[in-house]
């Protein structure tokens, strides 16, 4: 009789590995009393006299309903009780899955690629990361991809490249906000970058990293996972927007966010070394706010200025000096993010992450917003920030 090797596929698709860890093969998961959970053809695939698309129980119209079938936590099936469960959706927050996602011009994003003499199309969804018949561990797809979206002619390294299939090089898939090529932040000509595979050990020269957290290799899944430790990890599905694993948020976000805003960064980074300004002389001016209070309103009733304005040289309310606006914009003297002077992924023309929110930091009276490193902690800045404005300040 003629054996079908199919049958020996696990044909759900098991979820993405704990991140930084390598790509290794697993061993089955036995159910209880027979064979592995959900290890049969059938729990994917139609019999041989099906006319749907290789046969598959989910159709061409939606591919993922056969994974979810198994992989999300409502569902009661004795073969799946073992899967890897995302949890439900309930409309909040972000995922990969076109169910989960609001831009209707990445979920019809598809890319093909030939690989070994065969195509695979790669798309907003489970199989744009998965081969759903492979066996290694959490079924990733072997193609690696550079920063310059091309394929590799070897398996994965990262995570990163397999992410770099769809975010990265010409035909990266549209985001939300921003531009899609993500790859371009992390290739060589980037002038910083949260560098794929950097260790907390290997930047000695930042003191607020977090060494007892940060222990594994720096990979997309440092910041993009699920944040509910009980649940599925990887880049699946998230409570916060951009599938993130904590909450992360702009100037504009403060009045909704208050401090979670810079959540994410402190996951790695540890707060108190910012805010003691271990890293930069005025990251806790910046994130706390120049005045005592850090409110606005305070700082117009008060006759003056807190300590940290005047080390800042805020003299007044007001600058009557040549090239200045006579007077600040909304915001001054309040609490700004992370996000306002340092950008996520990296930055093409700035060291140390620095690529300025353009809706708080403009040009100054000389000029485009600019940055010159001069050393550890040491700087100079060239921009108007709420109407305030700084030709070469030096910190």
């Amino acid at each position: 009789m003629r054996r079908f090797l199919l049958g020996a596929a696990i044909a759900g698709l098991a979820l993405v590995p704990a991140w930084g860890q390598a790509i290794r093969t697993p061993q089955p998961i036995q159910a209880r009393g027979g064979p592995p959970a959900h290890a049969t053809c059938a729990a994917c695939h139609q019999g041989h006299r099906a006319v749907t698309p290789a046969r598959s129980k989910a159709g061409r119209a939606n591919p993922d309903r056969v994974c979810i079938a198994c992989h999300e936590g409502t569902n009661l099936a004795t073969t799946a009780d073992r899967a890897p469960k995302l949890p439900p959706w309930n409309g909040q927050g972000s995922g990969h899955l076109k169910s989960r996602f609001s831009s209707r011009r990445a979920e019809d994003y598809a890319r093909t690629v030939r690989a070994g003499g065969r195509a695979f199309t790669l798309t907003q969804g489970c199989t744009g990361c998965h081969d759903p018949h492979g066996k290694e561990r959490g079924r990733l797809r072997l193609t690696a991809f550079d920063a310059r979206g091309q394929l590799l002619d070897r398996r994965p390294q990262s995570v990163a490249e397999v992410c770099f299939g769809c975010h990265a090089g010409p035909d990266a898939a549209p985001l939300l906000s921003g531009p899609a090529d993500l790859g371009a932040l992390f290739a060589k000509g980037a002038a910083s970058s949260h560098t794929i595979g950097a260790t907390a050990a290997g930047r000695p020269d930042l003191p607020s990293l977090r060494t007892s957290t940060f222990r594994g290799l720096l990979d997309c899944g440092s910041c993009h996972d699920n944040p509910d430790p009980s649940g599925a990890k990887g880049p699946h599905v998230s409570v916060q927007a951009s599938i993130l694993k904590a909450a992360f948020g702009r100037e504009k976000d403060q009045a909704r966010m208050g401090e979670r805003a810079n959540d994410l960064c402190f996951l790695c980074h540890d707060r108190q070394s910012i805010l003691a300004n271990q890293s930069f002389p005025f990251h806790a001016q910046h994130l706390n706010g120049f005045t005592s209070s850090g409110s606005l309103a305070a700082q117009r009733q008060a006759p003056a200025l807190s300590e940290a304005a005047a080390v800042l040289g805020l003299r007044s309310p007001r600058d009557f000096r040549p090239g200045r606006s006579g007077a600040f914009q909304p915001g001054y003297g309040e609490p700004t993010t992370c996000a306002t002077c340092h950008a996520s992924h990296g930055s093409l023309r700035l060291t140390s992450l620095i690529e300025f929110d353009r809706s708080v930091v403009g040009a100054s009276s000389v000029g485009a917003p600019a940055f010159q490193r001069a050393g550890l902690g040491h700087g100079t800045c060239t921009l108007t920030c709420h109407g305030y404005d700084h030709v070469q300040t030096r910190y």
